[in-house]
């Protein structure tokens, strides 16, 4: 049902979700995951992560504004859980009857992506430009996002342009692989998983572009 996800997705980790084993390491299961009951998956499988990308994506396309105010908070807030409560449940009907498990970090990267997707040349708006306004971090993680964004915009913007789960969004993370390991800070390690990596730099993404954005309005 769908109060079972929305009391997952609020009740889901608001920070990056991490391998323990080895870095970068995949989210996906074994392939007999996606043939389980939806109340018996994790919010890692495919059949879920999917689920999640279009809830996310549905919310963000009905809600623009709301989902643009989003990305902009501070996501270590207690400001930032009430606006992602709101927007998930006030927009409850774009997944009806599904019971899988989201983490809010995975929907608010799916969020992201859909308002990425009418920015016109990504690669061109993520690209580091010393001329352009300085985009603010919120620690460690998002310092990095934004590093792998600015660093690496063709390939970040190739990385959303594939379906969620995908063998070609495996490959687009394995790509970025070694700019991730390159922004890390020094003596830091990259334990990301790859919906939790796609997610963080979706989010650090649509604040770079919305600070240029900004920026040029005001030059």
């Amino acid at each position: 049902m769908i109060a079972t996800v929305i009391a997952a997705l609020l009740l889901g980790q608001t920070q990056v979700p991490q391998e323990r084993a080895s870095s970068l390491a995949s989210a996906s299961p074994d392939p007999g995951e996606t043939a389980r009951p939806a109340r018996a998956r994790t919010a890692a499988d495919p059949a879920s992560l999917a689920e999640m990308q279009a809830f996310g994506r549905c919310a963000a396309r009905r809600a623009p504004a709301k989902a643009a105010a989003l990305l902009q908070m501070d996501y270590t807030t207690p400001q930032y859980q009430q606006a992602l409560r709101k927007l998930a449940l006030s927009n409850a009907s774009c997944s009806p009857g599904k019971q899988g498990r989201f983490a809010g970090v995975l929907f608010a990267g799916a969020v992201a992506e859909e308002l990425l997707s009418h920015a016109g040349n990504l690669p061109e708006a993520l690209a580091y430009d010393p001329a352009k306004t300085a985009v603010k971090t919120l620690g460690e993680t998002d310092r990095t996002a934004n590093c792998v964004a600015r660093t690496a915009s063709r390939e970040v913007a190739a990385l959303f342009a594939t379906p969620v789960a995908s063998e070609a969004e495996r490959a687009a993370i394995r790509t970025l692989t070694p700019v991730v390991e390159t922004c890390m800070a020094k003596g830091q390690t990259a334990r990301f998983n790859y919906p939790g990596l796609r997610a963080i730099l979706a989010t650090a993404s649509y604040r770079i572009v919305e600070a240029g954005r900004a920026s040029a309005a005001a030059g």
